[in-house]
């Protein structure tokens, strides 16, 4: 995605709240930093759990509805316990709007993802600081997305394990037939 069409999606969001603080980039690449520095953060480790303690730390005070979607999924090296994380900023229309990221890495040895699933969780977080506090006509959803990545290679159903079990979710539970469009943000460092 161009920095340009992001620029217009945040201006768009932001524009629908009233009294919308302003999206800051560098807040952002802060809250990528703090990702960051819980090392890599494949789905089941120590360090993902780490890092979900402190997203969840940091919607407690956003004015948001948090709810986890957790779940096991059926990997090449067996099952792992993992964890979406949905913040909802709920609005008046019955529609809803959804922004997507993952937090996970790769298993690769000291490999962090810093322009992968960092930016993808400061953004969110950037995201969430800028939507505290308004009022929108549509719900918005901000979603941390567990097990995008491969566990051994990004072939046939080894990859994208949170986005495919929130999506069957939303399918069963009604929340996909309100959506009104879904992005995904990732790789945007």
């Amino acid at each position: 995605m161009s920095r340009q069409t992001l620029l217009c999606l945040i201006g768009a969001l932001l524009a629908s709240s009233l009294h919308a603080k302003e999206f800051s980039g560098a807040r952002a690449l802060e809250y990528t930093r703090r990702a960051v520095a819980f090392g890599p953060r494949p789905s089941g480790s120590a360090a993902i759990h780490h890092l979900q303690n402190y997203i969840l730390g940091e919607l407690k005070t956003r004015g948001c509805i948090v709810t986890t979607d957790d779940f096991t999924a059926t990997t090449p090296n067996g099952a792992v316990a993992m964890k979406n994380i949905i913040a909802k900023f709920p609005g008046k229309s019955g529609r809803a709007v959804a922004i997507t990221g993952h937090y996970d890495t790769k298993i690769l040895p000291h490999f962090v993802g810093a322009n992968d699933g960092g930016s993808s969780t400061g953004f969110l977080l950037e995201m969430a600081d800028a939507l505290h506090g308004t009022a929108h006509a549509d719900d918005i959803y901000l979603v941390w997305l567990d097990g995008e990545e491969a566990v051994r290679e990004w072939v046939g159903t080894d990859n994208t394990y949170g986005s495919r079990h929130l999506a069957e979710k939303w399918a069963r539970d009604g929340n996909a037939g309100h959506l009104k469009f879904l992005m995904n943000v990732d790789m945007i460092g």
